[in-house]
């Protein structure tokens, strides 16, 4: 029957019927009123059954055709049936009476359920789009049915209050319009680093596979070589999506509560590629006990808060799922691709100041102390020693202010001037310095005692470079263990080993081509092929517990109170000119404690005098 028709065709008079009352301009698809049905009949206690409604007209039997094909028979329940098609149950009319605006209220008091046809589609000319419903929290009207409000003026009921509806009609929606990403590239600011490129790598490889739309969340001040690959990518958005993403992606460690604030308003399914557990379990990376053990806390929680961790390798999964971080079930390996593609170098070769001459290893990397620059000095000191090694060992990479080997690495070569003669401490280098660097050294070093990947020996190996490692973590994973070269801690056999591969042709050969034939499996295709599965099963599943609590009120609502909330959300009070500034004060105590006390003092004054 069409909804609003003369009270004598009600539905009473249809007995012993089901009714199905419909708008007269609503546009239905083939095999509607039998997908109604079979919802409707799912259950004994089932009353109506409502489809969802299709973005347009033009498409609604590709549409849905797309969703009864490839959207699982889900039966998520509603708080009232459908203003412009519902199928009635007789049994529900003969139980709570006529339907009026007190049925839906009715069946709900008897215990009967309204249910969604997920796999069902209609068009309702002006209805609003359940596919494409907002996901924020509205504040109830009446509806008939206390305490189960809809958005005002709509057929949609609040998702919030009904996460099972709110997937359904996710699902229906990528089964229509496609799977959208927003991968979180706030870190492409400033000099080039590793986590850059895989970012880089990552988003246009996603983009390549043509099986999702790809937004990238940029920082405001992106880095001059990220700018320049992301120009080459127009299928790229970076305007936000609207309302949000299906899924977003943070490819690197969560280092703030607000970064997962931000992402939770911005997409429906968070997954959060955890890189390595090595300053997890390291407290000497950071500036005081209470800043590890914030770190930890903060990497709990987050991990919880995500509906999916990947990891680069099993050996760092495992690690995770040891500490309890995150539970098997959510917990997958993607590893990262070496071809690099789109973020291929192609800065002009510089010399860098004090440029070795000569033979030279090169060894790339922080100092941080896992990193173990400290084994490539004892390297060094026994070619020497054993081989009467006249050659340079060139050390490039950044200082790190916590957990530096610097100290260690100065006292050894006070103690050794040729030693101290043989070493070139560049610091960090530029993109340009590197590839020189690459170009005119014989050999690099790679001592890391720790990785949870390890991108360097691949590095080398596409610039003709044999490369030196020590089996073990993540490497043994990705590179055979025959051709590392280094036996832990040997540095006398390290050393025969690294002249070798400076000096002979076969050797370096074999090093080469094992390192490349492990990185012909480590393609970015793959990677995006992999990772667009894990997309799309992570938004077609539930959300877990853990992040469903962290999303209603702890640190995917940032972490913060409401009045801070107020000052940085998305629409915040605070200008971002004004962010840094006041970051930069309050990270410097001796000012910012006066400062703050003395902005506290007068706004408890000022609270004073309003009430008096």
């Amino acid at each position: 029957m069409e909804a609003g028709e003369d009270p004598a065709l009600a539905p009473a008079s249809h007995a012993p019927a089901d009714v199905v009352v419909i708008r007269g301009d609503c546009l239905v698809a083939a095999g509607w009123l039998e997908g109604l049905r079979a919802a409707a009949y799912a259950g004994t206690t089932v009353a109506t059954a409502t489809p969802l409604h299709a973005p347009e007209a033009a498409s609604l039997d590709a549409a849905a055709a797309a969703v009864r094909a490839g959207s699982p028979p889900l039966r998520p329940r509603r708080p009232a049936p459908g203003r412009d098609c519902a199928y009635l149950r007789r049994s529900a009319l003969e139980l709570v009476g006529d339907f009026d605006a007190g049925f839906a209220a009715r069946c709900v008091a008897t215990g009967l359920a309204h249910v969604a046809a997920a796999d069902v589609l209609v068009f309702a000319p002006g209805a609003p789009v359940a596919p494409v419903a907002p996901v924020a929290p509205v504040a109830p009207v009446a509806s008939g049915m206390p305490g189960m409000p809809v958005a005002p003026g709509t057929d949609v009921p609040d998702p919030a209050r009904y996460p099972p509806l709110a997937r359904a009609a996710s699902i229906a929606r990528r089964r229509v319009s496609g799977l959208s990403v927003l991968v979180d590239a706030r870190v492409l600011t400033g000099p080039v680093n590793g986590s850059q490129l895989h970012v880089l790598e990552l988003i246009a490889a996603l983009a390549r596979s043509g099986e999702a739309r790809v937004t990238a969340l940029l920082p405001d001040d992106v880095g001059e070589h990220a700018r320049a690959v992301l120009e080459r990518l127009p299928e790229v958005g970076t305007e936000l999506p609207a309302p949000r993403a299906d899924i977003a992606h943070r490819p690197f460690q969560i280092s703030s509560p607000a970064d997962l604030g931000v992402l939770a308003a911005r997409a429906e399914r968070l997954v959060i590629t955890h890189q390595d557990l090595i300053s997890y379990h390291n407290p000497f990376y950071f500036p005081s006990p209470t800043a590890w053990d914030g770190y930890r806390e903060l990497t709990r929680r987050a991990l919880a808060a995500a509906d999916r961790v990947l990891f680069f390798s099993a050996h760092v999964r495992d690690d995770a799922v040891a500490e309890e971080l995150v539970e098997p079930h959510r917990a997958g390996v993607v590893p990262i691709g070496v071809d690099h593609r789109v973020t291929a170098l192609t800065a002009t070769p510089t010399a860098p100041p004090n440029a070795p001459t000569g033979e030279a290893m090169l060894c790339l990397g922080t100092d941080y102390r896992h990193k173990n620059r400290v084994f490539a000095l004892r390297l060094l000191s026994e070619l020497q020693r054993r081989h009467g090694w006249e050659g340079r060992l060139v050390l490039a990479g950044a200082h790190m202010r916590h957990g530096s080997s610097q100290a260690e690495e100065e006292g050894i070569l006070r103690e050794d001037a040729q030693l101290a003669d043989a070493v070139v401490d560049l610091g960090p280098v530029s993109e340009g310095e590197k590839e020189w660097l690459l170009a005119h050294v014989a050999l690099v070093l790679y001592p890391s005692v720790h990785e949870g990947f390890g991108l360097v020996p691949f590095e080398a190996a596409e610039h003709g470079l044999p490369c030196l490692w020590a089996a073990g973590t993540a490497l043994s994973e990705i590179l055979p263990d025959a051709a590392a070269g280094i036996t832990p801690w040997d540095a006398a056999g390290a050393a025969d080993r690294a002249l070798a591969l400076m000096r002979d042709d076969a050797a370096r050969a074999a090093n080469i081509e094992a390192v490349l034939g492990a990185g012909a499996a480590l393609r970015w295709d793959l990677a995006a092929e992999r990772l667009i599965k894990v997309y799309r099963d992570t938004c077609d599943e539930p959300a877990t517990p853990s992040g469903a609590r962290e999303r209603r009120g702890g640190l995917m609502q940032g972490g913060f109170s409401e009045d801070a909330i107020r000052l940085v959300g998305p629409d915040g009070l605070l200008p971002r000119a004004l962010e840094r500034p006041l970051l930069a004060l309050a990270s410097h105590p001796r000012i910012a404690t006066p400062v703050f006390r003395a902005v506290e003092a007068g706004y408890r004054a000022s609270q004073r005098w309003r009430r008096g």
